[in-house]
C-alpha cells in the first residue's frame, strides 16, 4: 500500500494542478490538445493527476513558455489570495523596501527576485522548497540591511 502524501505534498500538489490547468486554460487548449501535448511533454503521460511533482514542474515550465510565446500570459502575477508562503515573501519585501534596499514596492519586482532565485517566473507556481530558498534569501538579505556597516 502506498503511503500517504504528506499535507505539505498535497498542497503542493493541489497547486500545481491548478497552475497547470490555469495555464491550459489561458492558452485555450481543447481537451485533446491539453492531452496530447501532456503526453508529448511528459513521457506518454496524459493525466496531469497521474504526474509526479518532477513531470508536473515540467510540464508547467512547458506551458509558461507556451504562453510568453503566445503572448497570452497572465495579467496577474500571483492568484488571491496570496498563500502564507507568499504573504511572508511580500512582508520581508516591504522591510526591505523600509530599508531603503528594495526601490521598488511592487508584486511584479518581488517576482523578478524570485525568478532569479528559482529560475520560476511566478510566484504561485513555486514549490514548497523553492518558497523556502525565497524566503530565506530575503530574510538573509534583511538580516545584511540591518548589520551596521564598518
Amino acid at each position: 500500500m502506498p503511503a500517504r502524501p504528506s499535507p505539505v505534498d498535497a498542497d503542493q500538489r493541489r497547486r500545481d494542478l491548478a497552475a497547470i490547468h490555469a495555464a491550459a486554460k489561458q492558452l485555450a487548449l481543447s481537451d485533446d490538445e491539453y492531452r496530447d501535448l501532456m503526453a508529448t511533454v511528459c513521457g506518454g503521460v496524459r493525466s496531469a493527476g497521474a504526474l509526479d511533482i518532477a513531470g508536473r514542474q515540467r510540464f508547467l515550465r512547458h506551458l509558461q513558455q507556451c504562453l510568453q510565446a503566445s503572448g497570452r500570459g497572465p495579467a496577474r502575477l500571483v492568484r488571491a489570495p496570496l498563500t502564507p508562503d507568499q504573504r511572508k515573501m511580500w512582508a520581508l519585501w516591504m522591510q526591505l523596501a523600509d530599508a531603503g534596499k528594495v526601490h521598488q514596492r511592487t508584486m511584479s519586482a518581488l517576482a523578478a527576485f524570485a525568478q532569479r532565485q528559482t529560475g520560476v517566473s511566478r510566484l504561485e507556481w513555486l514549490n514548497a522548497r523553492q518558497e523556502h530558498l525565497v524566503i530565506e534569501s530575503l530574510k538573509a538579505w534583511l538580516k545584511r540591511a540591518d548589520e551596521p556597516t564598518a
